[in-house]
């Protein structure tokens, strides 16, 4: 296929960072979320291809967890709603049952619990979207490896439209030359000027440009006559070309022959003036875009907001009816042996090398894995696409309704967003830590972002995002809004909570949970008895909304599988399942990065070791009044400057990690919780230690399928990826526990056994005793 043609010009593009040299005013990242960082390994249960409804365990157990939810903060679940409009907000209001009874749908606390249970028992992350995010960034140098020396020199111009035979999308090449509005205006000396105000959408200025057309006596205005210089138009409207005119980005309306005034406005920097004109395709070069790369037009559409209702952004507001209308959109594009990707301005918006699937893979490749089920699947239930691996949940929230009689607020009106995990310095993991006051150092420090570059081949996902708890007193709506905002009433949402102090009664229903399986959801549900610790759900978390405590009743009933014994209490279960966790990670469970962030983020009082605020950073137009424009307004972007300062989201419980500890130990004597069922009551300290009855060194794999090599005389075993052998002089040492029936059953390759192992590094174990089941 012949290499499509480069941009026209010979000189490279000039890629300026936007005030790099302009003094951030912020030197920390606010952020109402935080991330629990994703783990390197997957806790997978042995007994997982055990796990089922109608065949019980031994030891399972089956009954009702009831417990109380207390609301700290005002709630939201939403129900009601009404979308807004150019004369009123949208309105949301509480969740109520048929007969007028505010409650919280069962689905609303499964989701709670599962997504701390997700995290507490190592489980994999899966449930998440493929998406692969697009990167535009001209912020700065520390961009530079990831963007604009990846773009440098490299784009590439061409028009997009279906194949007529095939019906796909296909790209024709073209050359392009610069096309400078000025010139435009003294084309035309009678139209206004400036030809475009600044601000404008694509949509609107190809509707004013067909509107000058007309008005010109210009019959097609998507085919002008130039001459040109190879780099730019210097003869509009006359010559041997003909271009189609293409007009992108935030054009100012900047006159450079006015001394950088902005048509009597001084306006610092360089401004934009310039747009293009393409020109000369070459049909006879179009190449079908899968070809090259089957992801192209996917990530293309994605990034571009196919899907979103946006009539500013330039492909839902404009190229896309035009496209599939099979007219000819011009786009830039950049081209690799087996990457395409493509863009609507001249520094275009690259889709990401890496999808998100692939950033969880740079962490460990088990957290894709399949056909091995994690506490969190065998618990919740699984789907799989090819119905040979799912199975039905064990645990059922039931609606938990109110028990108290709340009066619905109206809250002053707010914004609801949803973070981007566009935004790199948050999202993926960077080169910075407390050291560093969580900013990249270093005169060659970059940025992982999405995209390979020379520092960063395999960037990794920051982790679980959650939002931490805070104090009650950080939850005031009042003054949220900018003047600018208040007028817009489309972006508005006029809620409706419940207050502080709202109680529900709620209910698990739980089916042959083995005892470790039941102290994860104990554990999920109370965070190890910790009175202190907070969950957040519904709506506005952002703002400190959605903040409830749960505490379990003492009417809870469990019942054993086998009637002869008595169900183990919830205490008991939960350091089941930590000395569980402990045994499977080979560490102190509760002290990994991952269950010290989780907790940290559920205890309200560690917002004072937080560097950072739990808000939002600021992108708003906000007053800057000089003396010939008193009305004069100014763009603050924290989030641009935070990039050109280098500055990274820092962990939540990085810093002051002791302090925690200390906090954590003088509650103990004021944490101890009771908790009492059908078996016997406990009374435990929240942050009781477990006991391990072995040394993490060893482990006892139960239920475990033997195999015997009797030309070596070994023994074999294997526990999801963990492999464990004996060695052949221990052969008589082992067979001594077996009788010899069982010894038979192991030379025909059938014995079953409890299998004690010592583990020798990696996934490698060693057989230390056999015990016949």
């Amino acid at each position: 296929m012949p290499r499509p043609r480069s941009s026209g010009f010979n000189k490279s593009p000039r890629i300026r960072s936007q005030n790099t040299q302009t003094q951030s005013s912020i030197n920390t990242i606010n952020a109402p979320y935080n991330f629990v960082p994703l783990a390197s390994q997957v806790v997978i249960p042995d007994w997982g291809h055990l796990v089922s409804q109608d065949f019980p365990f031994k030891d399972g157990i089956s009954g009702t967890i009831e417990f109380t939810v207390t609301a700290n903060t005002p709630l939201l679940i939403g129900s009601e709603q009404t979308k807004s409009s150019e004369i009123s907000p949208g309105v949301i209001k509480p969740f109520k049952t048929p007969d007028g009874n505010y409650a919280i749908p069962g689905s609303s606390i499964r989701g709670m619990l599962r997504s701390v249970l997700e995290i507490a028992t190592f489980s994999k992350m899966q449930i998440v979207d493929d998406k692969r995010y697009g990167l535009r960034d001209i912020s700065g140098r520390y961009v530079s490896d990831a963007y604009t020396d990846r773009v440098r020199s490299r784009v590439r111009t061409g028009f997009l439209r279906l194949n007529e035979k095939q019906g796909v999308p296909e790209i024709i090449p073209c050359s392009m030359v610069r096309l400078s509005h000025r010139d435009l205006e003294d084309w035309w000396p009678n139209e206004p000027k400036p030809i475009f105000r600044s601000g404008k959408s694509v949509a609107s200025k190809y509707k004013q440009w067909l509107e000058i057309c007309q008005r010109q006596g210009i019959n097609n205005p998507t085919a002008i006559k130039f001459t040109s210089d190879n780099e730019a138009v210097t003869d509009i409207g006359r010559g041997n070309f003909t271009g189609f005119p293409v007009f992108t980005g935030q054009i100012s309306a900047e006159d450079p022959r006015r001394n950088g005034r902005q048509f009597g406005v001084r306006r610092k920097g360089r401004e934009k003036y310039r747009d293009f004109m393409f020109y000369n395709a070459s049909p006879e070069d179009a190449f079908i875009i899968d070809t090259i790369d089957p992801a192209a037009w996917r990530d293309f559409l994605f990034i571009h907001g196919d899907e979103e209702d946006k009539p500013d952004m330039p492909w839902p507001g404009y190229w896309k009816k035009k496209f599939w209308h099979k007219q000819m959109v011009p786009i830039f594009y950049i081209q690799s042996p087996d990457r395409l990707q493509i863009g609507l301005a001249y520094m275009p918006k690259l889709a990401g090398d890496f999808s998100i699937y692939d950033m969880i893979r740079h962490s460990s490749d088990q957290h894709l894995e399949t056909k091995l089920q994690d506490l969190a699947n065998l618990i919740f239930g699984n789907s799989d696409d090819n119905h040979n691996l799912g199975f039905k949940s064990r645990v059922w929230c039931e609606l938990a309704p109110a028990t108290t009689e709340p009066t619905a607020k109206q809250e002053p009106n707010i914004i609801l967003g949803t973070p981007h995990p566009t935004y790199f310095p948050n999202y993926i993991e960077q080169p910075a830590s407390a050291k560093t006051q969580w900013r990249l150092s270093g005169s060659t420090a970059q940025y992982a972002t999405y995209l390979d570059s020379r520092l960063h081949h395999a960037p990794k996902l920051r982790g679980w995002k959650r939002y931490p708890v805070r104090s009650v007193s950080n939850t005031d709506l009042k003054d949220l809004l900018s003047d600018e905002q208040l007028q817009n009433y489309k972006v508005q949402i006029q809620m409706y909570t419940l207050p502080k102090g709202t109680q529900f009664a709620g209910r698990l229903l739980i089916h042959n949970l083995k005892p470790i399986e039941l102290g994860a959801v104990v554990w999920s549900l109370t965070f190890g008895f910790r009175e202190e610790s907070q969950h957040r759900l519904g709506l506005a978390k952002s703002f400190g909304f959605g903040q409830v405590s749960i505490k379990i009743n003492s009417t809870t009933r469990l019942n054993p599988n086998n009637p002869t014994t008595q169900a183990p209490s919830l205490m008991d279960c939960v350091q089941q399942f930590k000395t569980f966790m402990q045994q499977q990670l080979q560490t102190d469970w509760e002290q990994t990065p991952q269950i010290s962030a989780l907790l940290a983020m559920a205890d309200p009082n560690y917002q004072q070791h937080f560097p950072g605020k739990l808000q939002h950073m600021v992108l708003a137009r906000i007053p800057d009044p000089i003396p010939n424009n008193p009305n004069k307004k100014r763009t603050l972007n924290q989030f641009i400057e935070a990039k050109q300062a280098g500055l990274v989201l820092a962990d939540y419980n990085a810093s002051n990690r002791n302090n925690r500890n200390q906090i954590n130990n003088t509650r103990s004597s004021k944490s101890s919780h009771s908790i009492t069922n059908n078996t016997k009551s406990c009374n435990t300290p929240a942050s009781a230690t477990v006991s391990l009855q072995q040394p993490l060194s060893h482990q006892t794999w139960p239920a475990i399928l033997l195999t015997y090599n009797p030309g070596q005389g070994t023994v074999a075993a294997n526990q999801g990826n963990n492999r464990a052998f004996s060695d052949a002089k221990d052969q008589a040492k082992l067979l001594a526990n077996l009788d010899v029936s069982a010894q038979k059953r192991l030379r025909k390759g059938k014995l079953k056994a409890n299998v004690t192992v010592e583990h020798q590094g990696g996934n490698n174990w060693k057989i230390v005793k056999i015990d016949a089941v």
